[in-house]
Formats: structure tokens, sequence, C-alpha cells
């Protein structure tokens, strides 16, 4: 789902619409202009050596002038609790560091919306913690995050909202709760019933 929203993949069926426009004709850049795509992995996102080049690289390739990249990448960085680091190569980071600065990548070109892969994959308590409360910042200044989970404990702790996919289709869009309640919904599925 993911994919086609971004348009990695194209659609082979029905229409995808965001905040009423129709997508279909956007490239890959107009939408990645509305919606931000954040890796599981955030080696697989990262190309640059230090942090600073890493945020303004997509700024970079939209032409900003430097002026402005250097404001927005350096609010971004403050946002993401980023700045004490600012100057650090990347690879000095933790994967939890990582994270954020590939999640800053996606925040300093402001779409409204991010999608992020399992978000907190392969972090322990107090990083999957405090990733799941910078996310909640960013959805608090308007930013709609989804996240693409298979962690129910987290979906229930931090979701408002769920939707279920099995075989390419939206077998669900209801609470949380509801979803892990319904033992047909969650065989179908194939999830993972929680205490």
């Amino acid at each position: 789902f993911s994919k086609v929203v971004c348009g990695f993949e194209k659609q082979q069926e029905g229409s995808l619409r965001f905040k009423g426009e129709d997508m279909m004709g956007l490239s890959i850049k107009e939408r990645a202009d509305r919606i931000g795509y954040v890796m599981q992995n955030p080696n697989q996102m990262i190309s640059k050596t230090l942090i600073f080049d890493e945020i303004a690289l997509g700024l970079r390739c939209r032409g900003y002038d430097e002026d402005k990249v250097k404001e927005r990448v350096e609010s971004t960085l403050k946002i993401c609790g980023l700045w004490p680091f600012r100057k650090w190569p990347i690879s000095a980071l933790s994967f939890g560091q990582k994270k954020r600065v590939t999640i800053a990548s996606i925040l300093a070109l402001e779409p409204d919306t991010i999608i992020l892969d399992e978000p907190t994959a392969g972090q322990d308590y107090r990083h999957y913690t405090d990733i799941m409360e910078f996310l909640e910042e960013l959805n608090r200044r308007g930013i709609t995050v989804v996240m693409i989970t298979h962690d129910m404990h987290l979906m229930l702790e931090y979701a408002r909202r769920a939707l279920v996919v099995n075989d390419g289709r939206l077998i669900a869009d209801s609470s949380c709760a509801d979803v892990l309640t319904d033992r047909e919904l969650i065989e179908k599925a194939s999830l993972k019933e929680t205490s």
C-alpha cells in the first residue's frame, strides 16, 4: 500500500486520493512533496557522511538556496532532538539515532503525512519509547503519522485507528481494540494475539 501511495509501484485498480486530489497522475517527486516515507532500516536511506548533509539532501535536490537549507535543517535538527549531534558523522550514531536522521531528512521537506515502516524495529525499550514520543509530538504539530507495524502492543499503545491489510486488500478499518478482539480477523490476517 505504501509503495503505491508513494508512487514506487503503480496501482492496479481503484482510485487513490490525497486531500481530495486524484494522485494517479502525480510523479514520485510530486507525491513526496506531500507524503514522506521512512524505510524500516535507516541504513537503506542514508547516503551522506554527515548528519547535516543527509538532512539537507532533499532540499538541495529541490534547488533550495543554502540559506533556506540551513534554516530548515537547523529547525528540523532541533525538533528531532539531533541538534547536539549536528556536526557528527552518521557512522558515530546508534541505530535509533540513525532512524531519527532518516525521519528528519523527510521532515525537512515539510510533508503533510509521514509513513514509517516498523518505526521501532531493532530498538530497546528506551529508544522505542523515545521514537514513539517523538512521533506523537510530530502528530501534535499537525503531521499525520502512518505506521506500518506487526507490533500489536505498539499499535494498542500509540495508534487511534487500525487498518488491516491482507493479500493486498483492506479487511478492517477500526479501532485497535476492536481489531485485536475480533478472533476471525486475527486469524484471517495472521495477527498475533496480545494478552
